[in-house]
């Protein structure tokens, strides 16, 4: 056993074949290089990454075994045996540990390089070879599909620590559905607890991720936002049976004011720092950095897209990426976000690198956050989806329209903000009843799909802030009708 003192839990404690089968290997320490959060334009404090989060969300892990271990017996292990239980309290804390061991660099920015789902999918399917998987993961993927990154990271689990988890006797197929989310469908009568541990790890409001992020996220950025008891939290937890006679993950409702708190983060996460104007520009500029760097390292091939698949790729994670240019031969090996950086290095000319690298910015929003968008353009409904398939082309329009600004001046950068988590899904213990939130909270509203929303940059100048105020509110004012005209359609 050894201890790690973290800032955020205190000591962690990890037995030694988890040191050896997983932590001490070149793909788990490869996550020290891979920023958690893609905030820090913002929040320069939130330096923190992939490696803390991931031993993070194994202590939260532990807390909840060691929770369900002082009630298993008294449950008669929830129908199974204690010899299974171990074993899959084991099983879920490995998914802790590797449920992103394939992040892509630079947090969520570059994951979707990683392929599309459906060939992700595919992969995933190849290497896990088993018919109820299959059956199960194509389920998931109509109803609620895994992020990009789940599939490369239990791709990886499977594939490269699959000796390791044989011989600490652990189910590597359900490692692979607690890191994508992939509940057994097909054999859901006989697997309850199994997706009862799964929701632990990849649930729709609580689990260990969302915990770790949520506490982590918070003291790293230095915000202020609700304050989580997690002690508190993680001992609210049961399995009990709801009206359909199936075990469920359920909170004692004396846990409500820790569950609200973490709601209240992610919402205040999603509005106000993921989606700040300045952390979206960021983001934009470095996407067309790496574009052009991709393109430079491989230009036969016409897409800039498909030549940055070659570098974030399953390949330069797990084998050596060479990449031969002007008689030199670059090596990327278990990629991170110091040989992106490298590779930006390279580059001659590249001005979206020199802007990232710098920080001096050549374009400003026009408006900084959703709610100013509201405020500007009062005539659209709030509850409305922003997403519109013209809103890029008109907006672009009216602001060339009378020749002061040109189409490659304006730069309009989408955000979608996740839907919101499905409070249905969400079971109280109430008077020892197992009740929906939603039964006892009617007014609880889930946003079903994610929300689209745009930012629109234009040049800076050297005017002062008043000049610029007026400017700002010119351009705006050009804007209302086309604003208008999109979402009253």
């Amino acid at each position: 056993m050894k201890r790690i003192l973290d800032t955020v839990h205190g000591y962690i404690m990890i037995n030694d074949e988890l040191f050896y089968h997983i932590i001490d290997t070149k793909l788990f320490q490869r996550l020290r290089r891979i920023e958690q959060t893609s905030i820090r334009s913002v929040y320069p404090s939130a330096r923190h990454d992939r490696f803390i989060h991931s031993l993070g969300v194994y202590h939260i892990g532990s807390l909840i075994v060691d929770h369900l271990k002082k009630e298993m017996s008294a449950k008669n292990y929830w129908g199974e045996n204690e010899t299974t239980m171990m074993v899959l309290y084991k099983s879920y804390l490995v998914a802790c540990l590797l449920h992103d061991i394939a992040h892509a660099p630079f947090s969520h920015t570059f994951e979707e390089y990683y392929g599309t789902k459906d060939d992700l999918s595919a992969f995933l399917r190849k290497e896990v070879h088993n018919a109820n998987f299959t059956s199960d993961l194509h389920y998931t993927n109509e109803t609620d599909a895994p992020n990009y990154h789940e599939y490369m990271s239990a791709y990886v689990a499977h594939k490269e620590f699959a000796n390791g988890m044989r011989a600490m006797q652990l189910d590597s197929e359900f490692v692979v559905r607690m890191i994508t989310g992939v509940y057994y469908n097909k054999e859901k009568s006989t697997h309850q607890i199994h997706n009862c541990l799964i929701s632990l790890l990849h649930g729709k409001i609580i689990d260990a991720d969302r915990l770790d992020y949520a506490c982590r996220d918070v003291w790293a950025s230095g915000y202020s936002t609700s304050s989580i008891d997690l002690r508190r939290l993680v001992s609210a937890i049961h399995f009990e049976k709801n009206s359909d006679n199936e075990y469920v993950v359920c909170f004692e409702s004396n846990s409500l004011n820790e569950i609200e708190g973490v709601l209240n983060v992610k919402d205040f996460q999603q509005k106000y720092v993921i989606h700040h104007h300045v952390i979206a520009y960021e983001q934009w500029l470095l996407v067309q950095a790496v574009e052009t760097m991709a393109k430079y390292m491989y230009p036969t091939i016409q897409s800039s897209i498909e030549a940055t698949r070659k570098i974030i790729s399953k390949e330069a994670i797990l084998k050596k990426l060479k990449i031969h240019k002007k008689n030199k031969e670059l090596v990327v090996q278990n990629i991170s976000d110091d040989d992106l950086v490298f590779l930006l290095k390279q580059v001659p000319d590249n001005s979206y690198y020199a802007q990232w690298a710098s920080r001096k910015f050549t374009h400003g929003a026009l408006w900084k956050s959703r709610d100013e968008f509201f405020h500007y353009f009062p005539g659209v409904d709030v509850t409305k989806d922003l997403k519109h398939a013209d809103f890029d082309h008109d907006v672009i329009e009216a602001l060339c329209a009378d020749g002061t600004l040109t189409k490659s001046d304006i730069i309009i950068i989408p955000r979608e903000f996740k839907k919101k988590v499905r409070l249905e899904s969400l079971y109280l213990l109430v008077s020892n009843e197992v009740v929906r939130y939603t039964d006892i909270h009617h007014d609880a509203i889930d946003a079903l799909e994610n929300q689209t929303f745009y930012y629109v940059y234009l040049p800076k100048s050297n005017m002062d802030r008043a000049a610029w105020c007026s400017y700002k509110k010119r351009i705006i004012e050009k804007l209302k009708p086309v604003i208008a005209s999109l979402y009253t359609k």
